[in-house]
């Protein structure tokens, strides 16, 4: 555990944060009211004095962890409920990133987090890129079935120009009372995330200038104290969001696995990270005085440390983990096939070279339609799990686990020239180790690491021959990628032979095709070549990736 408490003079700006080390702790049981529309008469704030305690964040990535292991969910619950008995009225607030991905998420569609995080009493949660990796649809109804409000100011549905999901209870924002305090929640969502993600007609707005319209509605309406549930990387958040928005007291939560020691302060505003999934949980006092934030206090929670002194599950929470465990094995459990050669799921190799699983992939995705096919493409982001399976036993749960995202067959017609642009693009971030590498079947291609980005490619053949720039080929690949996903944008407007609707998951697909075809034995043939690559060079300059 490691705890720090603000010191004076740090926190200063429109947000009314500067700090001193006396706080009150003690906190009467809060009250709450939700709101979007300006009310007409403003809050006093002067007189408001005492503690806002916040305990954050959730970037569960759809996982639950595992019973016999101090980091689950049931644990980080039961940390969330220890918090609680000494602050009774602290709010409980999620980051998103929760429903996915996981093989629980493409069994269960987020369900299981949902049910765990109504179990655990979460007060507020958070858009995350990754909660909408099932698709838009299911992350609404996920919306639906919490108890608590999604909330977001700058992911909106393209239609009506309204909070994504508002008719399931999603808010751009929140106000709730918390010892006498009127505290302004929102939440902002990576812009990239329509590249990562499919999430239909959602658009993401700039979070800077979201916020710039929110915060003043939520001061407009009495809050004194302002909490933005941030998906953004802390770096955005540090570089261009925080310095061009006024009022916020505090951002908490993250767009990567970052956790900090204790919270910065940018503008005014505290910036506190705390990482993903379950390692730390997050404790923030806000100490007001007259409607203005004078104060902090933070503790960074370690759950496994936390477990070593005696902290006990949420049994709620932990009887749901042993229901839904039972229920993933009787459904994914049982032996599909096996392979007589190691296949290769590693990030390092998925995302910048050919990999035997990448080729199969791409070989049952080409091989699927009766019709001709030519080449197909499969970006090696959709390929997790970032570990190599030996040869042997394949489950079901393996491959949901490898592509736990619900993308689906998709065939479209491209011109040469646009194929050589999807393999522009493709190779345009590998320093990066970006998920937009593409595995590939039914072509070969060459490419140079060390020339400029759009002009990496040195050589793509197709049977042999090159590729013609006025012929048009059938290119199958997945949905997310055919609708713009990871930069391939070239392929949103291209004519479909296959929609995505109308094809299999990828998953099903493969699993089906294992079960026909085992044992299995793919192996790189060397259809994809590198040149002039020194990978010790590449990988030391490239950027870390964003979960």
């Amino acid at each position: 555990m490691l705890k720090t408490v603000g010191s004076a003079g740090v926190l200063v700006g429109l947000a009314g944060c500067s700090t001193s080390t006396d706080s009150e702790t003690t906190e009467p049981p809060r009250t709450e009211t939700e709101t979007e529309t300006p009310t007409d008469t403003p809050t006093e704030t002067e007189s408001a004095t005492g503690t806002v305690s916040i305990i954050h964040d959730t970037h569960l990535q759809g996982r639950y962890g595992e019973l016999g292991e101090p980091e689950n969910i049931a644990t980080y619950v039961g940390l969330m409920d220890q918090l609680n008995e000494e602050y009774p009225s602290a709010l409980r607030l999620g980051v998103g990133d929760d429903l996915a991905s996981s093989v629980l998420s493409s069994v269960f569609d987020g369900k299981h987090i949902v049910d765990a995080l109504n179990a655990g009493s979460l007060d507020y949660d958070g858009f995350g890129n990754h909660d909408f990796d099932m698709g838009p649809d299911t992350f609404r109804e996920q919306v639906a079935n919490s108890d608590f409000p999604w909330l977001s100011a700058n992911t909106v549905d393209g239609q009506t120009g309204e909070v994504f999901a508002k008719e399931e209870g999603a808010k751009r924002y929140s106000l709730t009372e918390v010892d006498g305090i009127t505290v302004g929640l929102t939440g902002i969502l990576s812009e990239e995330t329509p590249n990562v993600a499919t999430v239909g007609n959602a658009k993401v707005l700039d979070p800077a200038s979201a916020l710039q319209d929110v915060v003043p509605k939520m001061r407009d309406e009495g809050a004194d104290v302002v909490v933005v549930l941030s998906h953004v990387a802390s770096p955005v958040v540090e570089e261009e969001v925080a310095p061009n928005v006024d009022g916020v007291d505090a951002y908490v939560g993250d767009h990567a696995a970052i956790a900090y020691e204790t919270p910065k302060v940018v503008n005014g505003s505290l910036v506190s990270i705390i990482g993903d999934e379950f390692k730390y949980l997050a404790e923030l006092h806000l100490n007001v005085k007259d409607g203005e934030v004078v104060s902090h206090e933070f503790t960074r929670h370690s759950l496994a440390e936390e477990v070593d002194r005696g902290l006990e599950p949420n049994s709620e929470v932990a009887e749901l983990m042993r229901s839904y465990q039972d229920r993933l094995e009787e459904e994914v459990g049982e032996e599909i096939g096996r392979t007589e050669t190691t296949l290769d799921a590693r990030e390092k190799v998925v995302r910048r070279e050919e990999s035997n699983l990448g080729n199969y992939v791409a070989e049952k995705m080409r091989n699927h339609l009766d019709a001709d096919v030519d080449v197909a493409l499969m970006n090696g982001g959709g390929i997790r799990t970032d570990t190599q399976y030996e040869a042997g036993a394949l489950t079901q749960r393996d491959i949901v686990n490898i592509f736990p995202f619900g993308n689906r067959l998709t065939v479209l017609e491209v011109t040469g020239e646009t194929l050589l642009a999807v393999l522009e693009n493709g190779v345009s971030e590998v320093e990066r180790l970006s998920g937009r590498f593409p595995q590939i079947a039914g072509m070969e291609y060459a490419y140079d690491p060390s020339n400029e980005v759009g002009n990496r490619i040195t050589d793509v053949t197709i049977d042999g021959e090159d590729v013609d720039h006025e012929a048009t080929y059938a290119l199958a690949t997945n949905g997310f990628v055919s609708g713009g996903g990871d930069g391939y944008e070239m392929l949103t407007d291209v004519p479909r032979i296959l929609e995505p609707v109308n094809g299999p998951l990828l998953s099903s697909l493969l699993i089906r095709r294992i079960e026909a075809e085992t044992p299995i034995a793919p192996e790189r043939d060397g259809r994809i070549t590198i040149q002039n690559a020194s990978w010790e060079t590449v990988v030391s300059k490239r950027v870390p990736l964003l979960a």
